[in-house]
């Protein structure tokens, strides 16, 4: 078993893994960029929006042309591949273990791939999925404009956020109230008062044209017509964060995301974490993370005592 020695690893080659790819390389550094060949989280998007000079692309676009950048540097290697472990070896260093080939050694790794969506068992999500059921109304709220949305609160965050962030892209909202979110009469006066319906049940089943929802089936029976769902699906770690996060015994706060620095370093030396394992920030965020990893890398944030 042979072991290629590298600067650093980067597991993950969305905007974040990009980011860092492509500042490490225009500092000479020998550069492993690992991306699954499984489809990506954003995979269903219909284009990646609130990047400036980037705005609407596919993710598979934004990748294309990010590669065109970095080659240019001759110094980071892209491999379609699954990483299945990182360990420690020796001093300050890491063993990157695959899927299909043998390990890779680094003297840093950037982890900017974290989590996978868990898509809910009912009829017609899968094929409206990205397009008119969204989760971030500040990524595709826009090409959802001025349709019904149906607010679906499996949380308290949901309930009372959303409604009111809502109406920056439509007038007409209606709440979809999972059973077990509490909603005092106090609180369903308010959203009546707004003009806002609440319809109590689970999703059983989504009635669209095309990947357009037009009505929602509930376990009550009641069927409601809407034209958007916004819907914050569940998420669970990738296997590798996972056993990123035990391997290291790294630091966790209230929510379940990985501890980092200001410049995203994480409690052990050498390993640090940008995008999704740090909590939802969106293309341009998890990219800035990655860019501060980067300087952080190559000798720290000019200006800051980190």
């Amino acid at each position: 078993m042979q072991h290629t020695q590298v600067d650093i690893a980067i597991i993950g080659g969305g905007p974040a893994g990009l980011e860092a790819a492509l500042i490490l390389a225009r500092t000479r550094k020998k550069i492993v960029v690992f991306d699954s060949p499984e489809q990506p989280r954003n995979g269903a998007s219909h284009g990646v929006h609130n990047f400036v000079g980037l705005d609407g692309l596919l993710p598979s676009e934004i990748r294309e042309q990010a590669w065109k950048q970095i080659e240019v540097y001759d110094s980071a290697e892209l491999r379609r591949e699954i990483v299945m472990d990182v360990q420690p070896v020796g001093e300050h260093q890491f063993s990157i273990v695959l899927e299909n080939s043998d390990p890779v050694t680094a003297k840093h790794v950037i982890l900017a791939a974290g989590f996978r969506n868990i898509y809910p068992d009912v009829s017609g999500f899968a094929e409206c999925w990205g397009d008119s059921i969204i989760i971030c109304p500040f990524c595709d709220g826009y090409e959802n404009r001025d349709r019904v949305w149906g607010i679906v609160a499996t949380s308290t965050r949901a309930l009372e956020h959303m409604p009111k962030l809502s109406r920056n892209w439509t007038s007409t909202a209606k709440i979809l109230l999972s059973p077990d979110v509490p909603l005092s009469q106090e609180a369903r006066h308010d959203l009546e008062q707004q003009g806002i319906s609440v319809h109590e049940g689970d999703i059983v089943s989504i009635q669209h044209d095309s990947g357009k929802v037009n009505a929602v089936t509930l376990s009550t029976g009641e069927t409601v017509e809407v034209g958007t769902l916004i819907w914050g699906i569940d998420e669970r770690p990738l296997t590798v964060t996972e056993k990123v996060i035990a391997n290291f015994e790294l630091e966790l706060n209230e929510r379940g995301y990985i501890n980092v620095n200001p410049l995203h370093q994480t409690s052990v030396q050498g390993l640090w974490a940008v995008g999704d394992v740090l909590g939802w920030s969106g293309a341009l965020g998890a990219a800035f993370q990655a860019s501060q990893a980067a300087f952080g890398i190559v000798g720290g944030w000019y200006g800051s005592d980190h």
